[in-house]
């Protein structure tokens, strides 16, 4: 069967020449810095030493990865130079004199294919007007001279990807299928696409944790894959260099180490692939590693950076070459059960309350708020599964949620499929967290109650569907009963 992949070899961590209790350590931190994480893998010499997944996440999630799409068309671009299909050098405005209405700036003009890789376009950030990414991005005016200061324009990578499909006649998905998807083995792999039917090149793809894995192991293996060279010689060496200087740069990753060609430098001469909220491909050639997460960490800004903080500090260090003495059978089954209890991160706090009599089966009218609901109620009646129920008209959203445990149900601002969860951090305070499946996205619903039959749910929402939505109040006045 064309594509077909033997499966990555699963092994003991010490079999790998990983420390367990590294592994361990770095679960630990990730519980304690309360990073929402949604799986990781560890791959060290071509073996998975450590893979887990947070409930109700699982191996076979297609989890959105946004900017590491980013690295996957450096990829394609590496093919394709490696085919003799374009180059470097090649001017961007010469693949597209059908978007150009008059003559260009001289400053887009001068723009390569290179620049758009190293994130030195004429653009400080993306530019993206109407239908069409690519003539936006062409004819919007300049600010500076190529090649002279780094930009995050995902928009440049997306041009990347409208060269291609210009110069093959093929969705990058469609030229990836064969040369890199099946390749690899990486298996199922989705990739949205802009108004124009381009592939989204800085973002779109879905795929499994694995799936990221194998990209991230073939960048170590120098773009080689079971003796065949999947990328050109010397592509991986020039995309993981420091090409660029990104000190300036007002993200925060690992501190600015550099920019090479749509990957990220880091600490320990190391470089990655990055997507917002948490989504990491890390290649570590020192250790032999390849390092994997998917999460969502967009409650904190910057947040991303406590999964590398964690991965430095407690999985680095475990690697170090050589296996520990003293490992047996306890310290893998601790291991193995720290593994299987895995579910996302939920705060601290108590399952119960001494208020919930007197709050459950009451009514609240809200004041107007931005999703419309009139009313709202608690029903504690379904002990450790209570209800939220929001009132719009003649509608109603009921958030069922479980108590310091994770229950799949339905959002209640657009009715999609979530995992709810709800703790007791004070008498007076519930806060319920919503995790969505199949978005990157979350909301968390502080409610507040007073003695004097107020209530405040504090919506403050966390991620890409809601990217810069600000945190609202829910206010609500107890119907009283009639005398």
């Amino acid at each position: 069967m064309p594509g077909t992949q033997a499966a990555l070899e699963r092994v003991e961590p010490e079999q790998a020449d990983v420390d367990s209790q590294g592994i361990v350590d770095f679960l630990r931190l990730v519980e304690d810095k309360q990073i929402n994480m949604h799986s990781f893998m560890l791959l060290r010499r071509g073996l998975v030493a450590a893979e887990g997944y947070c409930r109700p996440f699982g191996a076979s999630t297609m989890h959105p990865i946004f900017s590491v799409s980013k690295s996957v068309t450096s990829a394609a671009i590496g093919i394709a130079i490696g085919e003799g299909r374009l180059s470097l050098e090649d001017r961007v405005v010469d693949f597209f004199p059908d978007k150009l209405t008059g003559p260009s700036h001289r400053y887009t003009t001068r723009m390569t294919v290179e620049h758009l890789l190293q994130m030195t376009t004429v653009h400080p950030r993306s530019v993206e007007t109407g239908a069409d990414w690519v003539k936006s991005f062409l004819t919007a005016p300049p600010s500076h001279a190529p090649g002279t200061v780094f930009g995050y324009d995902t928009i440049g990578t997306h041009t990347l990807c409208a060269i291609l499909q210009r110069i093959t006649g093929l969705t990058v998905h469609q030229y990836l299928q064969p040369r890199l998807f099946e390749a690899i083995g990486m298996g199922e792999i989705e990739w949205d696409s802009c108004p124009m039917n381009i592939n989204k090149g800085g973002s779109g793809i879905r795929c499994t944790t694995e799936a990221l894995a194998r990209f991230g192991q073939l960048y170590l293996q120098q773009g080689v894959w079971n003796g065949r060279s999947v990328l050109p010689e010397g592509w991986v060496e020039r995309s993981a260099s420091r090409l660029v200087d990104n000190t300036h740069a007002r993200m925060l990753l690992d501190g600015g180490q550099g920019y090479g060609y749509q990957f990220w430098r880091c600490r320990h001469n190391a470089y990655c692939a990055f997507g917002m909220g948490g989504q990491f491909v890390v290649v570590i050639p020192e250790k032999e590693a390849v390092f994997v997460s998917t999460a969502n960490t967009m409650m904190h800004k910057d947040g991303h950076q406590m999964i590398l903080d964690a991965l430095w500090e407690a999985l680095y260090p475990a690697m170090a070459g050589q296996k520990p003495a003293g490992v047996g059978a306890e310290d893998r089954i601790a291991l193995r059960r720290k593994l299987d209890e895995l579910s996302l991160i939920i705060p601290k706090g108590r399952a119960a309350s001494s208020i919930v009599p007197r709050i459950s089966g009451r009514r609240w009218l809200l004041a107007p708020n931005p999703p419309g609901f009139d009313a709202c109620e608690f029903d504690w009646s379904g002990g450790n599964a209570p209800q939220l129920r929001f009132y719009s008209g003649a509608s109603r959203a009921d958030v069922r949620f479980g108590l310091n445990c994770w229950l799949i149900g339905r959002e209640p601002f657009s009715g999609s499929q979530s995992a709810n969860a709800g703790t007791w951090v004070d008498e007076r305070t519930c806060v319920i967290h919503i995790q969505l499946l199949d978005a990157l996205q979350m909301f968390m619903l502080t409610c507040s109650f007073t003695d004097d039959g107020l209530l405040v749910i504090r919506v403050t929402p966390a991620g890409a569907v809601f990217k810069h939505a600000p945190a609202y109040s829910l206010n609500g006045e107890l119907v009283r009963a009639e005398s």
